[in-house]
């Protein structure tokens, strides 16, 4: 058949189903179509090349299939390995995402949320720049799809995709003081208004009292921009310096980009991993793994880490959405994308 005249009806003319079936099986109402009968439409589709006009399927079914997906921070490794999870699993559900980027400001996500809302989007997906939404709680609670994406809004409960954040830290704490370092410090951009930060930054409190019996773990939470390697190196100098002479200090960054400052600071600063200070923390650049190899084995020697898988996380939430959509009145759901921690030799003083 020819693909630009190819219609409805020579699809459901090949399939031997009516073209009401058709319209079904287009439209997701799988449901009511027997399972050979979708296979023979599904084949019949593929053959033609024929492409749904999704103008007329919106009129129809009251859907634009657009999906808003709203990025706190596009420009990072993290963010790129998101958004290419996100679309992923749109497109593979039917639907096309629209991207914006808040570059971490409240007023340019809010904007752009309007905006998302004015073009008819079927729903949001949102990596938020802070805890604090309202104006997402109300639209959510109005029953308008929106669904979160590693990151949490407080006083309220949203369907979520995000990683294991609060054990992963747990156990590199303890395998931090089985190596034998004698003090543990968290370096971390601000954790307040980020969960996945916040998460990590009370797990390391909560690992520093019952594991190295810190009674006050906060001194040893060091605030940094990655922005600025002079601060960072500042940090790991005032680490080192502070700690006691025949103890050896280790530091967990709260993310990637911060470990890969702390790893420049030690360069800098000509220290030694493990001899002078021991560096661990998550590893979130998705990116790189897709492509076949993985910062955190070749730099430094090996820096010990747990893994974080963005890409699966943005998927999840695709599905999450597509859910959503499909079943308004459904519980809320969380989906958590499991870790693991791969120790390497920035961390290893008893190999």
């Amino acid at each position: 058949m020819d693909e630009k005249k190819t219609t409805i009806n020579d699809i459901a003319t090949a399939a031997g189903v009516s073209k009401t079936t058709v319209s079904r099986y287009i439209n997701g109402r799988t449901d009511l179509i027997s399972k050979e009968t979708c296979t023979r439409i599904e084949m019949a589709i593929k053959l033609s090349g024929y492409r749904p006009n999704a103008i007329a399927r919106g009129l129809k079914t009251q859907q634009s299939f657009l999906i808003g997906v709203m990025v706190a921070d596009i420009t990072s490794p993290f963010s790129a390995a998101l958004v290419s999870g996100i679309s992923h699993g749109l497109v593979d559900d039917g639907y096309v995402p629209v991207f914006a980027n808040s570059e971490n400001s409240g007023e340019r996500e809010a904007a752009f949320v309007n905006s998302l809302l004015a073009h008819q989007v079927d729903g949001l997906i949102v990596n938020a720049t802070t805890a604090d939404q309202p104006n997402l709680i109300s639209l959510a609670a109005s029953g308008f799809p929106v669904v979160l994406c590693d990151r949490s809004i407080a006083d309220y409960n949203f369907d979520i995709a995000l990683g294991e954040y609060r054990a992963p830290v747990l156990d590199l704490v303890r395998h931090l003081h089985d190596e034998g370092f004698g003090r543990v410090v968290l370096v971390s951009q601000p954790y307040e208004q980020t969960s996945p930060r916040r998460t990590r930054h009370d797990a390391f409190v909560e690992g520093a009292r019952s594991v190295f019996g810190v009674e006050d773990p906060e001194k040893d939470v060091f605030l940094i921009d990655p922005r600025f390697p002079k601060d960072i190196i500042r940090a790991v100098r005032t680490i080192v310096e502070t700690t006691p002479e025949g103890v050896t200090p280790a530091v967990i960054g709260v993310n990637s980009v911060t470990m890969v400052g702390i790893l420049n600071a030690v360069e800098q600063l000509g220290l030694s991993m493990p001899g002078d200070i021991g560096i661990c923390g998550p590893d979130d650049w998705g990116w790189a793994r897709q492509m076949g190899w993985d910062w955190s084995e070749v730099m430094g020697g090996g820096i010990t880490t747990f893994k974080v898988d963005p890409f699966d996380i943005g998927e999840a939430a695709a599905h999450l959405m597509a859910g959503r959509i499909a079943d308004p009145a459904r519980d809320k759901e969380t989906i958590t994308i499991p870790s693991s921690i791969t120790v390497r030799s920035s961390t290893s003083r008893k190999a």
